[in-house]
């Protein structure tokens, strides 16, 4: 079986098992949420220039009580080769939500990023494996692959957060096994595990932030929109890691005009 029929097939399988979750987070169901599909755009809000973050990645800032959430399905990503097919099968009805709010001030671009993890894995050691998420952005356009990329001529910049540095890696992929770190590390990130009555409506808060102007051709530049971007968690309660995580399959779409420019 070739990589496309793969790729086909477990979206195929996946969106079969989303129909299933459905009923069960029904109940979670916020009328101030907006429900997000691949291929819808948002706007990206702007934060007067008078107010201001109390720290610059705080995931508590009163700011993101007045900003709109909204909410993806996260399905686990396709195997992109024959030995770890065997952990999509039983990875299968691993469906979530990532709720996310997107804004920026006259100077810099933020993502805020929440999720349901009752445990909040640190540890990065033999058999344990650190929570993590990341933010995924085309370079050129949607018809870049989601999965790390098409190319050294489509890539995508990624922002990766992980539960056992609690810091924020600025990265480049243009296809599989090509992910390397970018000379200027200019995204920065905060979190907070918020543990709730309720073991299992737990949820990481993860903020990343960086200066709207690119440092590097592999970063991407936020004024010249929109912006194809995409999401991905890794459970390390579950064992995920590298290749075996939760994601948004394909695009969703960033407009990020600003239209308050005085």
């Amino acid at each position: 079986m070739n990589l496309q029929s793969i790729l086909r097939s477990s979206l195929a399988l996946a969106l079969t098992f989303s129909a299933s979750v459905a009923l069960a987070e029904h109940q979670e169901a916020n009328p101030n949420v907006a429900e997000i599909k691949p291929g819808d755009t948002i706007k990206v809000e702007r934060i007067p220039g008078q107010i201001y973050l109390r720290n610059q990645n705080d995931p508590d800032d009163l700011i993101w009580s007045r900003l709109p959430v909204y909410r993806t399905h996260l399905h686990p990503a396709p195997p992109v080769h024959q030995s770890v097919s065997l952990r999509f099968a039983d990875g299968a009805m691993r469906s979530k939500h990532i709720y996310f709010q997107v804004a920026r001030t006259g100077e810099r671009f933020y993502v805020r990023l929440y999720w349901k993890d009752p445990s909040a894995n640190t540890d990065n050691s033999v058999d344990e494996f650190p929570d993590g998420v990341a933010v995924q952005y085309a370079l050129n356009g949607a018809d870049t692959s989601y999965m790390m990329g098409s190319g050294p001529e489509k890539p995508v910049n990624i922002w990766y957060w992980r539960a056992d540095t609690n810091a924020v890696q600025n990265l480049a992929a243009g296809g599989f096994g090509s992910t390397t770190s970018l000379p200027e590390q200019s995204v920065s990130g905060d979190s907070k595990h918020l543990i709730k009555q309720i073991e299992l409506d737990s949820e990481w808060q993860v903020v990343m932030s960086r200066p709207l102007a690119p440092a590097d051709k592999h970063e991407i530049d936020f004024s010249k929109g929109p912006v194809p971007v995409s999401f991905a968690v890794w459970q390390g309660e579950d064992h995920e890691r590298d290749g075996n995580k939760r994601i948004t399959h394909t695009w969703i779409m960033l407009d990020t005009s600003d239209g308050n420019k005085g």
